[in-house]
């Protein structure tokens, strides 16, 4: 326990003092996010959170983390990862371009690092469903989906940090419980690293003056970063979660992802169309603070990940919490279809601007 706190420390104060360095850096380079249509933010905001993390995070790693091949690769794909980030951050890069770094550093997790979703658990009462020679192509699947859920997710400030924060919290716990060594270190870094950042993306430090985003880099970080630890903490003979509970522990920024990609099919938009369409956006709308958006958003994810937990440790059946997943699942993604005739009526009726009350 006293080695976890020694990491967190270290990595809140290696992100820190890398936001402080790098943000005049991002001024200077123009690497900066600045407000359009969507992003309706004030001022050029220096976009340098995702490297201060990854930054920590690698600091930390050489002084608490016994390499081996396999986490070698992790840091290796995150780098390739954290670079395409910070070049999208840059340069806004196609879609589709951004689909294949995230495809190939995927590649380099499955095939390189053999790491990849072999079976599913006892999903369905039946036994375990074993994926076979899908479970590659499976897992390339969820890496993308993964990385993409959490980048869709840092639209508020605070939103992807607190999302991040709440899932690595629930995987620490499950490795504490099970005595997984290695999943107690990496929790713990990106939990101080994340917790740094959010001083300065909340307007924490000097009165808001040194404000800074995350970054696609940051995001797409923590999104493979995720999906890397789920799939070696659920598989294999030393697995310590099961992977119904998977979904639980990161069920917002998934069910927010494949409801908005569901829904915007529907209408016959492109999935991967930028669009005001989020789970946030909606609460913005309804005249929610970015503040109150985070806190509901933030608690919610908590929720699920305490149920997610609960019922692992308690024993209920894979199939019966799948259920509920679905259930609650058909149920959001409902409401979300009623709150888009809702604006789209609105826009109709008269010009519109989504902003947040003060």
């Amino acid at each position: 326990m006293l080695t976890t706190l020694l990491i967190v420390v270290v990595a809140f104060t290696a992100s820190f003092l890398a936001v402080v360095t790098f943000r005049p850096m991002a001024i200077g380079l123009g690497l900066v996010d600045r407000p359009c249509s969507r992003k309706q933010h004030t001022g050029n905001v220096p976009l340098v959170g995702g490297l201060a993390i990854y930054t920590a995070v690698c600091l930390s790693s050489f002084l608490f983390v016994q390499f081996d091949t396999n986490y070698k690769l992790y840091l290796i794909s995150t780098a390739f990862m954290v670079l395409i980030g910070a070049l999208d951050d840059f340069h806004d890069l196609d879609a589709g371009l951004r689909l294949i770094a995230q495809f190939l550093i995927g590649a380099l997790m499955v095939f390189g690092a053999e790491l990849y979703i072999s079976d599913l658990g006892n999903l369905f009462g039946m036994g375990t469903v074993e994926l076979g020679p899908f479970g590659p192509l499976f897992t390339l699947l969820a890496v993308v989906a993964s990385i993409n859920a959490f980048n869709m997710t840092d639209g508020v400030d605070g939103l992807v940090g607190s999302l991040s924060i709440t899932a690595f919290v629930a995987i620490g716990v499950l490795a504490l419980l099970s005595g997984g060594v290695l999943f107690t270190e990496v929790p713990a870094m990106f939990f101080g690293a994340i917790f740094a950042f959010m001083f300065f993306n909340l307007g924490q430090f000097r009165g808001g003056k040194y404000k800074v985003f995350m970054g696609d880099a940051g995001s797409m970080l923590i999104g493979l970063t995720m999906i890397w630890l789920l799939a070696y903490s659920s598989q294999g003979s030393e697995a310590f979660i099961q992977p119904v509970t998977a979904l639980w522990v990161i069920a917002i920024p998934i069910m927010d992802m494949v409801s908005v990609m569901l829904r915007r099919i529907l209408a016959g938009l492109s999935p991967l169309q930028a669009s005001r369409d989020h789970l946030h956006h909606i609460l913005l709308f309804n005249g929610c603070s970015s503040q109150k958006t985070t806190l509901y958003i933030a608690t919610l994810a908590v929720l699920f990940s305490i149920a997610g937990l609960l019922g692992q440790i308690y024993g209920i059946s894979e199939s019966k919490r799948l259920l509920v997943f679905v259930v609650l699942f058909v149920i959001y993604n409902g409401v979300m279809m009623r709150q888009d005739t809702k604006m789209m009526n609105h826009l109709k009726s008269r010009p519109f601007r989504l902003k947040p009350k003060d």
